[in-house]
């Protein structure tokens, strides 16, 4: 009966293990790629492409030269999400304000 218990423990720590290495996935901060949970869990509401702010139109076109958006989103405090896929239909989401400027994860953190 202790071995019934033991093996329960040791197999719900591994899926708790797994689950706090895919939250960590999410937060990597690559090459413009910009996860952070707190921005993704803002509410956003989407709008359409050509309604994005000409900056931030202007700031894909030049960072983003071979991807394109796909989806835009934009919350009450007026922060852009933004969903690129390139080619091959690789996604990457990045955070903009409304005058064009990248949002890292640390930017409203005091």
């Amino acid at each position: 009966m202790k071995k019934l218990q033991m093996i329960v423990a040791i197999v719900v720590s591994i899926f708790s293990a797994q689950g706090v290495l895919a939250q960590d996935e999410l937060a990597v901060n690559g090459d413009f790629e910009f996860w952070d949970y707190e921005y993704e869990q803002q509410e956003y509401t989407e709008v359409k492409v050509i309604e994005l702010p000409l900056s931030v139109q202007e700031a894909v076109a030049r960072d983003f030269q071979k991807l394109r958006i796909v989806k835009a989103f934009i919350s009450k405090d007026n922060t852009y999400k933004i969903v690129l896929h390139d080619n091959n239909n690789n996604k990457k989401v990045v955070f903009a304000s409304a005058n064009g400027e990248w949002i890292t994860p640390n930017d409203n953190k005091s």
